[in-house]
């Protein structure tokens, strides 16, 4: 068994790794067009990473859930054994955090709205700009 200091240990290295690889994944896609869609994959990509689970089910030490879910689905046999452990908290935490990001972009699309309701008569037109009238000459 480890110790409680060398969970620590193991954790903070984790921590820098899933780090650079979260700040990896959103350099890959910062130039996306699909903002909704990006956000989703960091989303569900850090929930993946970062989603923790009892190392042993006697411990009570924290270990990540996808290593646990990954170790019990394919070295461990048995009733209790699999990717159960693991891959339930990961798609609780990935289903938490999609719904709290869908109702946040709602509200603020509701807020900015409003906000900019008063103010539409006073922006600039964006995009093409196509005459009234056109104009013939004899």
């Amino acid at each position: 068994m480890f110790t409680a200091e060398d969970y620590l240990q193991g954790w903070i290295v984790y921590l820098i790794g899933a780090s650079c690889l979260l700040l990896f994944l959103w350099l890959v896609l910062r130039k996306s067009a699909w903002t909704t869609v990006r956000h989703l994959l960091l989303l569900v990509s850090a929930a993946i990473l970062l989603t923790p689970v009892t190392a042993y089910r006697d411990d009570g030490h924290l270990a990540p859930a996808f290593f646990v879910s990954l170790y019990e689905g394919v070295m461990l046999s048995g009733a209790e054994a699999g990717f159960q452990r693991g891959f339930a908290p990961i798609v609780a935490a990935a289903l938490f955090g999609i719904i709290l990001y869908l109702l946040l972009r709602l509200l603020w699309k509701l807020m900015s709205n409003k906000l900019s309701g008063n103010k539409k008569n006073d922006q600039k037109p964006r995009g093409a700009k196509f005459k009234d009238k056109l104009v013939v000459e004899e």
